[in-house]
């Protein structure tokens, strides 16, 4: 656990530091907050523990970050681009961080998060 938090604060480090030189021209892409809410669930079962600020998320230079703010067990992550049909995925436990690399194409992203504790989802537009 603590090789994958060190090897994800290097890529974030490395993703935020590093510019291309054909980057370097143009003005950087704001940072993109991207709200993450609980599903309904149709069935009586494990709640998420509070209905804000379970999961932090952000986009920002093709970077998806999505920060577990509390245990809510194994999550099973999902992006897709429904403008392209690109599918990205990832897998973590408990409280933690994890970064996905996204293509960063134009287009309307859904984001999809199965826990022990229930379902989340969210979306942005880049």
């Amino acid at each position: 656990m603590i090789r994958n938090l060190f090897f994800l604060m290097v890529s974030l480090l490395f993703s935020f530091v590093w510019i291309e030189p054909a980057a370097a021209q143009t003005l950087p892409e704001e940072d993109l907050t991207i709200d993450i809410s609980p599903k309904r669930q149709k069935w009586p079962g494990p709640r998420p523990l509070s209905l804000n600020n379970d999961i932090d998320a952000s986009y920002y230079d093709g970077v998806l970050t999505l920060m577990f703010n509390v245990d809510l067990g194994d999550a099973d992550i999902t992006v897709t681009n429904l403008s392209t049909g690109d599918i990205w995925w990832d897998s973590v436990s408990g409280i933690g961080a994890t970064a996905i690399m996204l293509s960063g194409d134009e287009g309307y992203y859904e984001v999809h998060i199965t826990t022990d504790r229930g379902e989340y989802s969210g979306a942005f537009t880049l």
